[in-house]
């Protein structure tokens, strides 16, 4: 069972870095041997959660087999409302049966109680709003919270979860959301949750970029996760938030959940650019090494709305373009995540502090043992301001993930052989 103590997640006393794969569409969309090889892929990749939405998501693929958590009337234009007074029942042992695979392999479920277009007012309900054409629920009546959150926890409580109480929804008062309501909603729905399950795992997964929480959420929330995102300003983001916080004196664990999806297109920059798994790489180590060393989510666009191209009616629905599923086990990202994580936990397993650099491109942290030094170009690295002293460390090339013998001299870090990016160890 996961502990949170300080800054950090423990297993049976052990420090846990959570590393989840991110898989929304999972209890409506993915067949059960799809999903048994799924989960020994990741695995074996080394995560040890995976991230999924209870209830369907709404830019996913289309369920298989009619799997609706409540019963489901279609009109004729496509959009579609639910009962909320009744429970599917076969949807939501299917799910368990889902979940109990994961237990199998002692990987973590990370489950999202309500998604943000269920509420009124957020911005997936903007008739004016980029995603305005994607076919979605009707928002779930207050009064119909409580009933289901209740439904929810009992049964999926034995599985000893982290609950996302929220799903890609924001606080801050603009345009397309209201806060008030959006904080009544969810106030509703950790009290409901926490009424079931007091023991368990609680944070918020707030929409890109943000880090907005009010003050009575943030109370019952284990700890504080965010989404740097897929914006022209996501990579910034993953740095400057978990800096933020510690700024504020926020003491508690802090993750980058969502940080770019491999393979999906950036929003808002032409020309049109898919994240590369150097992205998603450069992203994850900016985020961690500035306080967000908790653990991280990982993305592969196809896997996370689990696009089928082999099943017929399996289309995303939306402006992007997925890869199928079985072509995204390929991507490179989540294996340099994985290596991001056994890396955390052979120097930094006792805790970061993250270091301020003058040279901005360079991102640091260290302990008692190591000086972690994470450099997206592989230039000769200047370390004068820490006073480090002339001798040789490691450098790892991440792109190969070869193991170089470096040298420091005259406080200069050497320049090796590597094209992209790479970590330097200094012990100390």
């Amino acid at each position: 069972m996961i502990t949170v103590k300080g800054k950090y997640l423990y297993k049976n006393n052990k420090r846990f870095f959570y590393l989840a794969d991110t898989c929304w569409g999972a209890f409506t969309s993915v067949s059960m041997p799809d999903w048994k090889y799924y989960l020994n892929m990741r695995k074996h990749e080394g995560f040890n959660a995976i991230q999924i939405n209870i209830l369907r998501q709404y830019d996913s693929t289309p369920p298989i087999d009619g799997r609706e958590p409540f019963p489901i009337t279609y009109n004729e234009d496509g959009t579609y409302q639910y009962d909320y007074t009744q429970f599917n029942d076969a949807y939501f042992d299917n799910a368990e049966m889902m979940l109990a695979e994961m237990m199998k392999r002692n990987m973590l479920p990370v489950l999202v109680l309500l998604w943000g277009n269920f509420v009124p007012n957020t911005w997936m309900n903007d008739p004016h709003g980029f995603q305005a054409n994607i076919s979605k629920p009707q928002t779930i009546s207050f009064d119909r919270v409580k009933p289901y959150i209740t439904y929810v926890v009992k049964r999926f409580k034995k599985f000893n979860p982290i609950y996302f109480v929220s799903g890609d929804v924001g606080f801050d008062k603009n345009e397309q959301q209201n806060p008030e309501i959006e904080e009544k909603y969810y106030q509703e729905v950790i009290d409901a949750a926490k009424s079931i399950d007091p023991n368990g795992i609680y944070t918020f997964h707030i929409n890109g970029e943000s880090s907005t929480l009010p003050d009575n959420l943030a109370r019952k929330a284990s700890f504080f996760s965010y989404q740097s995102g897929h914006g022209p300003s996501g990579e910034e983001a993953a740095e400057k938030i978990p800096k933020k916080l510690r700024k504020e004196s926020y003491q508690g664990p802090i993750m980058d959940v969502e940080p770019c999806y491999e393979g999906m297109t950036q929003f808002g920059v032409l020309p049109t650019h898919r994240f590369s798994a150097y992205d998603v790489r450069r992203t994850a180590w900016k985020a961690v090494l500035s306080g967000a060393d908790a653990g991280l989510g990982y993305g592969a666009f196809g896997i996370w709305p689990w696009n089928d191209n082999y099943r017929k009616g399996q289309k995303v629905t939306g402006f992007l373009k997925p890869y199928d599923w079985r072509k995204c086990l390929n991507f490179r990202g989540a294996k340099d995540l994985a290596f991001l994580k056994e890396s955390v936990l052979q120097y930094g397993a006792d805790g970061l502090k993250p270091i301020a650099l003058e040279n901005k491109e360079v991102y640091a942290a260290e302990n008692e043992k190591y000086v972690l030094i994470y450099n997206p170009v592989a230039n000769p690295v200047d370390l004068s301001e820490l006073k480090v002293k002339d001798s040789s460390c490691r450098i790892i090339d991440l792109n190969t993930l070869r193991m170089l013998e470096g040298t420091i001299c005259n406080s200069t870090v050497s320049m090796e052989p590597v094209i992209e990016d790479e970590l330097i160890v200094i012990e100390k």
